[in-house]
């Protein structure tokens, strides 16, 4: 194909509406900004519908594109600028099908360690929090009533493109639990209302961690449900952390207390 400079291409602007969540979700892709993110994408195994990458550009990257048989074409300097997110822009953006898995799909081991999220709205957060169960070896991420869309372009940068690589399940709060039940995994829920700090309880074993909102905190459903609940200590004004650093907090506990 031949390289593309006009800013009214028809599959430029096709892939320039795809940073709202309406066009992702209606046509079933998302778009990924940067070399990182992408080549964790392609080692992942998600189908790539096409990548778009900025004149002269020649590297490793686009020959193992190539070698898989993805479609690359070259744009100019303005036509990359349109199409990439802010001035962090590394010259290469892909659009990729969105992975749709399923509880059903879910391989856990017999004494797995999940995390819960409950209607996080900011996409850095839930990136954050992808990086971090990433690190510690969690073996899957279930999302419910989500605020933003798990498959976000801010998600996948902020998570450093490692979303691909560790299940990620939508699902409402109700099957959720049902299937913690069904796998005898108990139910772990923070809240700075609870009597025990995260490093007093036991948190080896098959665990889900469950984390809300930080101005909503959780929802009664994961409170009720809960057969721990547990808090980090605040010793000063505030009453919590960021949920992306108390989701650090307590999963590098869980992974300490597993390594022991």
């Amino acid at each position: 194909m031949d390289k593309i400079t006009s800013l009214h291409n028809e599959g430029i602007k096709k892939a320039q509406v795809l940073r709202e969540a309406r066009e992702r979700r209606e046509q079933g892709v998302t778009i990924i900004d940067g070399a990182r993110e992408i080549k964790r994408a392609l080692e992942a195994g998600i189908i790539f519908d096409k990548v778009f990458y900025v004149e002269g550009r020649q590297d490793a990257l686009l020959k193992h594109l190539a070698g898989r048989r993805v479609e690359t074409v070259e744009v100019s300097g303005k036509v990359m600028e349109k199409l990439a997110y802010g001035e962090r822009h590394e010259g290469i953006v892909a659009i990729v099908k969105t992975p749709m898995l399923n509880l059903k799909d879910l391989k856990l081991s017999a004494q797995p360690l999940v995390v819960i999220l409950e209607s996080l709205e900011k996409p850095g957060n839930l990136g954050a929090i992808l990086r971090t169960c990433d690190g510690v070896g969690v073996e899957a991420v279930l999302v419910c009533d989500p605020k933003t869309d798990v498959y976000n372009p801010n998600v996948i940068r902020s998570s450093t493109g490692v979303i691909f690589s560790i299940p990620v399940v939508c699902a409402p709060a109700g099957e959720i639990s049902s299937f913690l039940k069904l796998k005898k995994i108990k139910i772990c829920a923070t809240t700075p209302a609870a009597k025990k700090l995260y490093t007093q309880v036991d948190l080896k074993g098959a665990w889900g961690l469950v984390m809300g909102s930080e101005d909503q905190g959780l929802s009664d459903h994961w409170l009720t449900l809960a057969d721990m609940q547990i808090k980090i200590p605040m010793n000063g004004t505030a009453d919590s952390l960021n949920v992306s650093t108390s989701a650090a907090v307590i999963l590098y506990e869980a992974l300490r207390q597993r390594q022991h």
